[in-house]
């Protein structure tokens, strides 16, 4: 399912070539391990413990901000995915299945719990950014969210004015498995739909840190030529 939606990234990014969707599923596949997870959360931590790039502290102070902002964005949106996969999976030992032979359903709401967590974090993220692509994302997503109100908010779930979600606890924990399972599991629901746009915002914001790279090495150099004096670029 991770594949089918990076593959509409790919399109939706204008990177529809066969060497893109190939580098495209490749990521996808490898994501999906608990050591790609785990590589995402370190680096998070990294980035947000040090206030700059990955390239170590004061090495490209005027683009440290920029690029925290997308890799939190990058970050924040591959959970997205990731919870949403979890969310939708229709296997014998998917969460839905589990709960139904048990009769519990705190896993369910753990879930909800992680996924409404990170998107809010990844459109505060999108929100901050203000680029042109990232407030058309804002606006998918956003009517993502308003065309699956109605069953979000069966199950305690309700999107803000600055599309942000709010969850009311008490009303999540008593929903029923088939309330559940209509707002979360299903594969056309609103967490499919947002994982779609999440994996689109993933890919933009590597693509963005990536150009933020580029554009402070050429400045670099360019610095350096007119200069003579490399070191000056830092200070």
């Amino acid at each position: 399912m991770r594949v089918t939606r990076n593959y509409m990234s790919a399109l939706l990014s204008g990177n529809n070539s066969v060497n893109g969707s190939n580098s495209l599923l490749q990521r996808a596949l490898s994501r999906s391990s608990k050591s790609r997870r785990s590589s995402r959360s370190s680096l998070l931590n990294q980035v947000n413990s040090s206030g700059n790039n990955v390239f170590g502290t004061g090495t490209i102070k005027n683009t440290a901000n920029t690029q925290k902002l997308y890799y939190n964005m990058k970050y924040h949106a591959g959970q997205v995915a990731d919870y949403a996969d979890k969310l939708t999976s229709n296997d014998k030992n998917s969460l839905f299945a589990k709960a139904k032979e048990s009769g519990d359903t705190s896993e369910i709401v753990s879930t909800i719990k992680g996924f409404v967590s990170q998107y809010n974090s990844m459109m505060q993220n999108l929100q901050e950014s203000g680029g042109r692509a990232d407030n058309s994302y804002i606006t998918q997503l956003n009517s993502a969210s308003g065309m699956k109100s109605s069953e979000l908010a069966s199950c305690g779930v309700r999107r803000n004015y600055d599309g942000t979600l709010t969850i009311d606890e008490k009303k999540l924990a008593a929903a029923d498995i088939d309330t559940l399972e209509k707002a979360w599991g299903d594969s056309t629901g609103f967490p499919a739909r947002a994982a779609t746009w999440a994996d689109a915002v993933e890919s933009s914001a590597e693509r963005n840190m990536k150009a933020q790279v580029s554009n402070t090495y050429s400045n670099l150099f360019n610095n350096y030529g007119s200069s003579g004096n490399y070191f000056n670029y830092f200070r």
